[in-house]
C-alpha cells in the first residue's frame, strides 16, 4: 500500500510576521507534528506550492524556514512551487538539482508501484501572473514520464486545471485542456491533486479525476457564482492523505487544525 501526504498553500513569512493575521510558520509546525504523530508510516510528503507568501517579490527567508521545517519531518519530502513563489529563489535555497530538464521544479517519485509526478505550474512568465501554465517543454516531459510507466499515476501540481465555477477560475491553469489531453495518453491516471483554491473539491473532467485540498493557510467558502467574493475562514488546516494499491486510490482530507470541539 502506497501512502503519501500532500500539503499546499503554506504562505510562509519571515519571523515575527503574519499572513492574513495568521502565523503560518506555526501552522506548518502543527502540520509537521501531526504528520510525525499520526502519519509517520507515510512513504513521503509532497509540498504543492505557494510555499512563501510573497516569494514572487524576492522574499528568501520563508524558503529557509521551510527547509528547516522539512528537516523536522519523520518522512521524506518532495516540493514544487506555486504562483506566490519564485522559482529562482527556491532553487537558490533548495539547490539547482531541484530543477528538471524542463527548467522547472518538476519531479518523478516512484513508490509502491505508483508513479507520482510533481509539476511546477507557475509557467514561463513566472512572477507576472497568478494564473498557471505548463510550458510545451513540460507537457512533452510529462508525456515521456507517462510513457515510461505502465502502472498507476498520480499527478500533483499547484493550480487547478478543471473549472470549479467560482471566482478563482480567473487564475486557473490556463492550458488545462492541453494538460488533460497529455494525461489521457496514459490509461491509469488515478488522481490529479492541486491546492491553490483554498477549499476542498473533487470532480471528473475529460474522464480524469481532479481533486483540490484546502491547505495550510486560510480556507474559503464556495459561492457558486463567478462574480461573488468568498468569505475567508480561519480553518481548517488541511492535508490530503493518499492511499493507493492496485485496486484503489483513495484521498482522505485530514484536518490538523479544526475549530470543532472534540466529543468524548
Amino acid at each position: 500500500m502506497l501512502k503519501f501526504i500532500v500539503l499546499s498553500d503554506l504562505h510562509l513569512v519571515d519571523e515575527g510576521e503574519t499572513s492574513q493575521g495568521m502565523d503560518t510558520y506555526r501552522r506548518l509546525e502543527e502540520a509537521v507534528a501531526w504528520i510525525n504523530t499520526r502519519h509517520a508510516d507515510a512513504d513521503f510528503c509532497v509540498f504543492a506550492g505557494d510555499l512563501a507568501d510573497i516569494g514572487f517579490k524576492g522574499a528568501v527567508r520563508p524558503y529557509e524556514r521551510l527547509k528547516s521545517a522539512i528537516g523536522q519531518l519523520a518522512v521524506p519530502a518532495h516540493v514544487t512551487i506555486g504562483n506566490h513563489d519564485s522559482r529562482a529563489t527556491f532553487a537558490d535555497v533548495f539547490g539547482a538539482e531541484t530543477q528538471a530538464e524542463t527548467g522547472c521544479i518538476d519531479k518523478v517519485v516512484d513508490a509502491g508501484g505508483y508513479r507520482v509526478i510533481l509539476l511546477d505550474s507557475v509557467g514561463e512568465a513566472e512572477e507576472h501572473s497568478h494564473g498557471g501554465q505548463l510550458s510545451q517543454a513540460q507537457l512533452d516531459w510529462l508525456r515521456r514520464r507517462l510513457d515510461e510507466h505502465a502502472g498507476p499515476v498520480v499527478v500533483v501540481l499547484h493550480h487547478h486545471a478543471n473549472p470549479l465555477h467560482v471566482k478563482v477560475d480567473r487564475i486557473i491553469l490556463e492550458n488545462g485542456e492541453a494538460f488533460a489531453q497529455v494525461l489521457k495518453t496514459h490509461d491509469d491516471v488515478r488522481q490529479i491533486i492541486a491546492g491553490h483554491v483554498h477549499f476542498t473539491s473533487c470532480g471528473l473532467w475529460h474522464g480524469l479525476p481532479f481533486t483540490t485540498l484546502a491547505g495550510n493557510h486560510y480556507s474559503v467558502t464556495v459561492p457558486l457564482d463567478a462574480e461573488a467574493r468568498p468569505d475567508w475562514l480561519w480553518g481548517p488546516g488541511q492535508m490530503a492523505i493518499v492511499l493507493g494499491n492496485e485496486d484503489q486510490t483513495l484521498v482522505h482530507f485530514d484536518n490538523f487544525l479544526d475549530g470543532n470541539t472534540v466529543l468524548a
